[in-house]
């Protein structure tokens, strides 16, 4: 698949630069938009998007949140809450709308399993 794009939000500035920069040295065919929260997001997002990383606590909006109008406006777009602890519950309801997760810290072996879905 060419032009692959991946939506990174997270209202850290160092988050999102450490994930950029895997992409950067690891995954270079993928396009990258970045934003610091869901507002932004939603403002930048387009179809097609095939990957959103997502924090779950941000400002104004959390991650599941904003997933819920992602998949809305980006139909068919992955969606992967990037957190260090979520609640049961949320967990649960992350999971019934079919959000993955990847654990923090990130890392490139867990965005590499990830994007093994794409190739």
């Amino acid at each position: 698949m060419d032009n692959k794009t991946v939506l990174i939000v997270d209202d850290s500035s160092l988050a999102r630069m450490m994930v950029r920069k895997i992409f950067a040295t690891s995954f270079t065919d993928w396009q990258l938009i970045e934003a610091k929260d869901g507002t932004e997001a939603l403002a930048l997002a387009e179809s097609p998007l095939q990957l959103a990383l997502l924090d779950f606590n941000m400002p104004g909006m959390n991650g599941i949140e904003l997933a819920e109008k992602l998949m809305v406006k980006c139909p068919g777009v992955a969606v992967y809450l990037v957190t260090a602890n979520i609640q049961d519950r949320m967990h649960q309801r992350a999971e019934s709308m079919g959000i993955g997760f990847i654990k923090k810290p990130i890392a490139e072996n867990k965005i590499a399993e990830v994007l093994k879905k794409f190739t």
